[in-house]
């Protein structure tokens, strides 16, 4: 097999290191590159076309409790999915690693995923399978369904954006001319389409991730 090319929105060393020594297990030669943004992966392609090394996986990580990660993550997957319909058309196969509650913005029917809590051997197996799907007869199936990304209406995001500013809620319900109870729903649904529970949680995100 030739050499493996994993493209990952994590970011700690020692999780990227994980992820090198799960493939190299199995006798495989991997190269494991950190990645931000899905514009990161056109530093990566080859023979002056538009396409990546062979044996690339994308693998964008969805940690527990690690809510800027994961948006990361989710953002990664927005901008590689506009890739698609452009002149950069970066096709490889595409696997979710983790489990937190912002996955299920983007689990598809028949995008797979991979559990957090998983052994080095099993994910190994698991990426190297999909690699294998993908290049398969018909592989292309594998991810046709594409992913969603965050849907939130503008008045979900413009109640969020105050939240952050500190604006209390009565300032909110009176600057957009609602209740109080109104702009409380507002704020909840939007906090759980983001699979976030906490308020001092919001506080972390950035700001721009809601713009409308």
């Amino acid at each position: 097999m030739r050499p493996v090319h994993i493209f990952t929105t994590a970011q700690d060393n020692w999780l990227i290191e994980g992820v090198r020594r799960a493939l190299q297990v199995h006798g495989v030669q991997v190269l494991v590159i950190g990645v931000d943004s899905a514009g990161d992966l056109l530093n990566h392609t080859v023979g002056g076309a538009n396409t990546l090394p062979t044996n690339s996986l994308l693998l964008p990580v969805f940690p527990e409790k690690q809510m800027l990660t994961c948006l990361r993550s989710l953002t990664f997957l927005s901008e590689w999915r506009a890739l698609q319909q452009g002149l950069f058309r970066l096709q490889a196969p595409c696997l979710l690693w983790g489990e937190a509650p912002v996955i299920r913005q983007v689990k598809c029917r028949d995008m797979p995923y991979i559990p957090w809590r998983v052994s080095p051997q099993n994910l190994g197996l698991r990426v190297l399978g999909g690699i294998r799907t993908w290049h398969a007869p018909g592989g292309g199936r594998f991810q046709r369904e594409m992913f969603r990304s965050i849907r939130l209406s503008p008045r979900e995001a413009e109640v969020l954006r105050y939240t952050m500013e500190g604006r209390s809620l009565s300032w909110i319900a009176e600057k957009l001319g609602v209740t109080s109870k109104t702009a409380w729903t507002h704020r909840y649904r939007a906090m759980n389409s983001l699979g976030i529970r906490r308020l001092h949680e919001l506080m972390q995100l950035p700001g721009g991730m809601f713009c409308t």
